[in-house]
């Protein structure tokens, strides 16, 4: 098959495409946005992975502008080319990515040509990965059936010729060697999937074998090469110079005065505490700012950036989406500070605030935003992503290199996401960041202040206002029958938090409520999205007001709301989320305006779930401890993070693999979290919607649990989620989805 032109995207006009549609065309805009990126971010790009510039610097260049120019090489082939053509009508037997190592490690030429440019033996190496990653996707499956036993290579096509000149020009490497088109064979020993195989052994027995530092330089590398490509590839459409939108976009970095701003309007007039104050005169790397709710840790941290983050990017990382949007908009709606929600419901959420900035899904340079934005509310996957190469870090790795970072609510994340954020503070060595929790449990703290002292660094730790933490807030109280205590509360126009461990108890207690004639509002995950962010709401208004008010929710509720009740009824549940739904109760509580210890009490559940498994057979037996130790007397925050000290078992967990750090011939996507099983599922009225276009699929996506009957994995799926059958899902918009059994 004779193609006239060899494209490296989709073009409406095949034989005579736009330049930035071409194989050349895009390698030159590639290398052009990989060229600006080392001009204006290399040195804080190796310095943030905790190599010296002036050792490693040239060396990166060579690496990432050779990775560049080779990355899509393999994009010259028959199937690739008839499938940028017709892509319902071709597959492919191997990824391009993978093609454009096969080219240059198969065809000798070329290897010898391409080294001669580059510091050391082993970079070729290092370069190809890179290339080979650029998609995540990197070694790639088997072949599917119908791909053919023979691949066309077009090394002799001129538009191939012309790519090996761009090459030859940027690299300042001699006239390319002369090509002639080849046919690989799919199948046999020789075959490119077998070769791949053999050299994967061969690349992990040398990746065992290096350094720590050079490491880091392959995942700075590859991270800078995913970021060019995506710079290359989406510039262009817009008409503005690659060159100039990325210098104007780096350009915009924080001032001393916006981030005072903030602190000056969270304040109202109030003297900064103490506490506030000391954070800002931190000076290690790391701090740990130790605290519980309502010390004003949150206005502390923007003190901090005040005098960690003029000149750079602030970056402000919440456990999860509904923080995000919290922390967005108590601190960061004025315009003049040009910040940014990003987070996988921003769009929707930032519409309901009223902020006209909802880019995500209709523009394509959203994928670039951060590099223009000074400060970035986000759900710390944004961040620590990057450690698993999940694109939203790998596409703002040139900014996040540069930036300085606040973690908050650290102790709410799993073993898996605190592990990353450990992989994270020892590999990106470079980058001031603040860590924040009410309490740690000793084990993560030891693991976090010897990785540290690993690293030759130490912990400042700035403990939160010792009269705020020694208020006494809480007190339990055993009743036989808990809607006792929860009728006299409201009763006495009280306010009740009830949070319930899974969806299915927590209906079973709306149910309960609306049988005694009370009106409880609900809140848990399975809603359709708009849904949610209306009964969130509702919720946090309902609390601000003279009226009583019940409100049953699960543990979304543990971080998301941000409201003080007079009582709280809670499953038993581990530790850690018993401390996070405790700070939901006699919430504002201060030194000046004391409030008597309100009452708590605890319900055991018959069943562990959500939180057991086979590694933990009993997750609430350090909890039972936990309040026989407390007692029923009033307790302080204090009291909570102490009593926890005392039972934590002090194991360190092991820290976990990264995919981008310890990738080397691999690049692939893995898990950040632990695992959470279930789907997103559209109602058929809404899919409808979605298909016709009337609807963001975000607004009105429904995570349900694994449906309990066979074949459901073959239910059609729309904006990648599951259109259960009319019937299969019974849903209220004020109490949410259940499957109907």
């Amino acid at each position: 098959m004779a193609f006239r032109r060899l494209l490296a995207k989709s073009s409406r006009n095949p034989d005579a495409p736009r330049p930035a549609e071409t194989l050349p065309g895009h390698t030159t805009n590639v290398m052009v946005a990989a060229e600006v990126l080392l001009d204006e971010t290399a040195d804080v790009q190796l310095s943030a992975v905790g190599l010296s510039p002036s050792i490693w610097k040239e060396r990166f260049r060579r690496a990432v502008l050779s990775a560049a120019f080779c990355h899509d090489l393999g994009k010259a082939n028959e199937q690739f080319q008839a499938m940028v053509r017709h892509p319902r009508q071709t597959k492919q037997a191997i990824r391009h990515e993978a093609l454009s190592l096969l080219i240059v490690l198969r065809e000798e030429s070329v290897k010898e040509w391409l080294s001669a440019g580059l510091d050391e033996p082993e970079d070729v190496s290092f370069v190809l990965w890179a290339a080979a990653g650029h998609h995540r996707k990197f070694p790639p499956d088997e072949p599917s059936a119908g791909t053919g036993v023979r691949l066309p290579l077009y090394l002799g096509h001129t538009d191939f010729r012309d790519t090996l000149a761009v090459g030859a020009d940027w690299l300042k490497l001699q006239e390319p060697p002369s090509l002639q088109d080849l046919v690989w064979k799919l199948v046999g020993p020789d075959s490119p999937q077998r070769f791949l195989k053999r050299k994967s052994i061969s690349a992990g027995a040398f990746w065992r074998d290096c350094s720590d530092e050079k490491r880091r330089f392959v995942a700075a590398v590859k991270a800078c090469v995913v970021a060019s490509d995506v710079a290359g590839s989406i510039l262009p459409k817009t008409g503005e110079g690659i060159a100039g939108w990325i210098r104007c976009a780096l350009g915009k970095k924080l001032e001393p005065n916006q981030l005072w701003a903030v602190v000056d309007a969270g304040l109202k007039g109030v003297p900064l505490r103490p506490f506030q104050q000391a954070l800002g005169r931190t000076n290690a790397r790391v701090v740990l700012a130790q605290a519980g709710c309502g010390t004003g840790k949150t206005l502390g941290a923007y003190v901090w950036a005040a005098e960690r983050a003029p000149g750079k990017r602030l970056f402000f990382a919440y456990p999860t989406t509904g923080t995000a949007t919290e922390g967005f908009r108590d601190y960061l709606t004025e315009p003049a500070l040009s910040a940014r929600l990003v987070h996988s419901r921003a769009s929707v959420d930032l519409e309901l605030l009223g902020v006209d900035d909802a880019k995500e899904e209709a523009d394509p340079l959203a994928a670039l935003e951060a590099w223009s934005t000074p400060i970035t509310s986000c759900t710390v996957d944004t961040v620590l992503g990057l450690t698993q190469n999940h694109k939203r870090g790998l596409y703002a790795w040139p900014v996040l290199a540069g930036a300085a970072f606040v973690f908050d609510e650290i102790h709410a994340y799993d073993d898996r996401l605190y592990s990353s954020l450990l992989r994270f503070l020892s590999s990106c060595r470079g980058v001031p960041c603040l860590l924040m929790t009410a309490s740690l449990p000793q084990g993560r703290f030891d693991s976090l202040r010897e990785l540290l002292s690993s690293m030759g660094e130490s912990l400042e730790i700035v403990p939160g206002p010792t009269e705020l933490e020694a208020l006494p807030r809480y007190r339990r109280f055993i009743e036989d029958d808990p809607w006792d205590a929860v009728e006299r509360t409201l009763a006495g126009r009280g306010k009740v938090l009830w949070v319930a461990n899974t969806v299915g108890r927590a209906l079973g207690v709306a149910d309960e409520a609306f049988r005694r004639g009370l009106q409880p509002l609900v809140y848990h995950s399975r809603f359709r999205y708009k849904d949610r962010v209306q009964q969130h709401g509702r919720i946090v208004d309902a609390f601000r007001c003279g009226e009583p008010v019940l409100a049953v929710a699960t543990q979304v509720a543990e971080m998301s709301l941000d409201l003080s009740a007079d009582l709280l009824v809670t499953d038993l549940a581990p530790i850690a989320p018993l401390v996070q739904r405790l700070g939901r109760l006699n919430r504002r509580a201060t030194q000046e305006k004391p409030i008597p210890a309100k009452p708590f009490l605890i319900i055991f559940p018959d069943t562990d779930a959500p939180y057991g498994s086979q590694d933990v057979p009993d997750p609430f037996g350090a909890s039972r401890l936990w309040l026989e130790c407390l007692g029923t007397g009033a307790v302080s925050q204090s009291d909570l993070s102490r009593t926890w000290d005392t039972l934590d078992d002090g194991i360190k967990r092991p820290i976990s693999d990264s995919a981008w750090l310890d990738g080397g011939f691999e690049t692939s996507l893995r898990h950040l979290r632990e695992g959470i099983t279930g789907i997103n599922v559209l109602l058929p009225a809404d899919a409808v919607a979605v298909e016709r276009g009337e609807v963001d699929p975000v607004r009105v996506r429904i995570p349900m649990t694994l449906p309990r009957i066979s074949g459901w994995q073959q239910w059609r799926k729309v904006a990648f989620a599951y259109v259960p059958p009319a019937g299969s899902v019974l849903y209220d918009p004020e109490r949410g989805a259940r499957w109907n059994r």
